[in-house]
């Protein structure tokens, strides 16, 4: 097998650009007029507004080699940026990818995370354009992303009223529970471990939700990538509002909840790296979106008078113990 210290970084990079030659699809009404194999890339002017989004992995701090082929790892180090363009009610323009590699690693390996690149680029669409190489003790990607609102409507974090309904898109808790899937044995059938496995390893960011947020008049949005409580928490912190979700109101699919019947709760409010969009607006167009079918969503909950909290109430409307847990980069918290 070859290894990266066998070959030169120009071939390395010959080979990645041939991955990308071969696997992705073309895009029709793409801005990129010079991709790889220039000093720069070089991208057509636009009147739209753009947004900009950067992301890192890093081995044995976001993944793991033993529990992720190297595809997946190529499809997320794409896919958690890509949803943070999805927040913003954008779509993907193009990306540029910094590899911080070791000597012993396998070129063939490297060539899998290009073809994971693809195979999500070839599904939400945007370009690889470049990037760098460089010689790592530790093994880590880290992209760029840019993105643009064709309709100039860009979602942020501070315009939450009180009054307003949250919704949420998708399910959620089932990435944290494909998470302790990879750690440790579960006593679940195969079709449950795969859900979970494949809801951590290759989350699917939601950008046609987010333009169809944007386009339907929602203001408010992120994506819930440190967990519904943590994430919530600093929408109302930038808007100066609470925020009130009901427990029995929380999308929950079934394989979390076969697999955690204890847990499942914590996990759907604490979990992290969901990738799911998490969204406010006023009551009328939220039920609008929700009653004529326009995304895949749930409404959860209410924005509020108060400080700047979140609190989980069951059907009685009592208060529900919490605990932030999310992600933390600086913390070991990811307990078994």
């Amino acid at each position: 097998m070859l290894k990266i210290s066998d070959i030169s970084e120009f071939h390395l990079i010959k080979r990645l650009e041939s991955v990308l030659l071969a696997h992705a699809v073309s895009n029709p009404g793409s801005l990129v007029n010079t991709s790889i194999g220039d000093d720069a890339a070089v991208i057509s002017a636009t009147d739209a507004i753009q947004v900009v989004t950067t992301d890192t992995m890093v081995e044995n701090v976001h993944f793991r080699n033993e529990t992720t082929t190297m595809i997946e790892l190529g499809w997320k180090a794409i896919a958690v940026n890509y949803s943070d363009i999805a927040a913003m009610g954008c779509e993907p323009i193009y990306s540029v990818v910094t590899l911080g590699l070791r000597p012993d690693q396998l070129v063939e390996s490297i060539e899998d995370i290009y073809r994971g690149f693809c195979e999500i680029v070839n599904r939400h669409g945007g370009e690889i354009v470049g990037g760098d190489i460089v010689r790592s003790d530790t093994f880590f990607i880290s992209v760029t992303v840019v993105g643009q609102s064709k309709s100039g409507d860009v979602l942020k974090r501070n315009s939450a009223k009180v009054g307003d309904l949250i919704g949420i898109t998708g399910h959620l808790g089932c990435s944290r529970a494909g998470l302790s899937a990879l750690q440790k044995s579960l006593a679940v059938d195969e079709e449950t471990k795969k859900h979970l496995i494949g809801s951590h390893n290759m989350p699917n960011p939601k950008l046609n939700e987010g333009v169809k947020l944007a386009d339907y008049g929602i203001k408010t949005a992120m994506d819930i990538s440190d967990g519904l409580i943590n994430d919530l928490t600093k929408i109302c912190e930038a808007s100066s509002v609470g925020a009130s979700i009901k427990s029995d109101a929380l999308p929950i699919d079934k394989y979390l909840k076969l697999a955690f019947p204890e847990r499942y709760l914590e996990f759907a409010t604490s979990g992290g790296e969901d990738y799911e969009l998490l969204f406010t607006g006023p009551p009328d167009i939220m039920e609008a979106i929700k009653d004529q079918a326009i995304i895949n969503m749930q409404l959860v909950g209410s924005i509020i008078e108060g400080p700047s909290k979140v609190s989980i109430v069951d059907s009685k409307g009592n208060d529900l113990p919490t605990s932030t847990g999310g992600w933390d980069h600086f913390k070991e918290n990811r307990d078994n």
